[in-house]
């Protein structure tokens, strides 16, 4: 019999309370809940957004697994239609199960209203990259974290939007996504050890660098990133990366910051995603 309302939010108060006799109690009667059941206390935690919660193992395991399954959906999208928003977005709701990532999504389409109001009329491909760069750097203060960059939450998608730092391949995703939304023709340029972003323009690309404010980037300076890092430079390392390359590697960013910090279960999950995302 499926829970009714009143029971549901018993369970939130209950699930409140952090302390750990109550929390073994819980996670017992949840691992007996229907699949249904266990979505609609997901649903509730995450709608109600009041202070701390401890999520019970059975409930955290069904959020792990439902991930999975909405990965491997994912994973065999047809290329166009493959949506680097959702899969960046599970992966953010893998580490945070209990934030609800329609709020970043509005959050992403406030963006692009705002950024489509400031770009106008602008004319040039080199106008649209310049306002665009500036509204997200200038404006509102998005930056490479060069101080914290492992820290995991650099390369989750909502906590990039909500503190404005980021990864080099998470604050590009940010331009991607803004992109689609305008029509604008941004792409993601996975070179070995740093990604960028370019725009498409009928003179040629324009290369910009999102971890480094969105400065512009001219081939010479793209070859001396890579070099500077230690590989051998290659035009082909400026051709697009696709969404489903672009989400495989956020995972192995991932994979390697919990190598060198500790988290085996962490990244024993991480490792089934990629597995998945690779072979889709």
């Amino acid at each position: 019999m499926p829970l009714t309302d009143a029971q549901l939010e018993a369970f939130c108060l209950l699930l409140r309370e952090e302390r750990p006799s109550i929390t073994a109690a819980l996670d017992r009667q949840v691992a007996g809940f229907s699949e249904e059941d266990r979505d609609r206390l997901l649903v509730q935690l995450r709608g109600e957004g009041r202070g701390p919660v401890v999520i019970p193992p059975a409930l955290e395991e069904h959020h792990h697994r439902a991930i999975e399954r909405a990965f491997s959906d994912w994973a065999v999208s047809p290329p166009g239609e493959m949506d680097l928003e959702r899969g960046a977005f599970l992966l953010a709701s893998h580490a945070h199960p209990l934030e609800d990532m329609g709020r970043w999504e509005a959050e992403l389409d406030r963006m692009a209203e705002a950024l489509g109001v400031r770009l106008g009329e602008a004319a040039s491909p080199g106008e649209i990259v310049e306002g665009t760069a500036e509204y997200l750097h200038g404006e509102l203060r998005f930056d490479g974290d060069r101080e914290n960059y492992y820290d995991p939450q650099n390369s989750y998608l909502n906590r990039v939007l909500d503190r404005r730092r980021g990864t080099p391949i998470s604050l590009s995703a940010v331009y991607l996504l803004l992109g689609r939304r305008l029509g604008l023709p941004f792409r993601g340029v996975g070179m070995p050890g740093h990604f960028i972003v370019k725009y498409e323009a009928p003179g040629g690309p324009i290369f910009l660098d999102p971890f480094d404010g969105g400065r512009r980037l001219s081939v010479r300076e793209c070859d001396a990133i890579v070099r500077g890092l230690g590989y051998h430079f290659d035009l082909r390392f400026l051709q697009e990366t696709p969404p489903r390359r672009i989400v495989e590697r956020m995972l192995n960013n991932l994979i390697g910051i919990f190598q060198r910090d500790g988290g085996e279960e962490r990244i024993k999950r991480l490792m089934r995603y990629r597995e998945i995302v690779q072979r889709g």
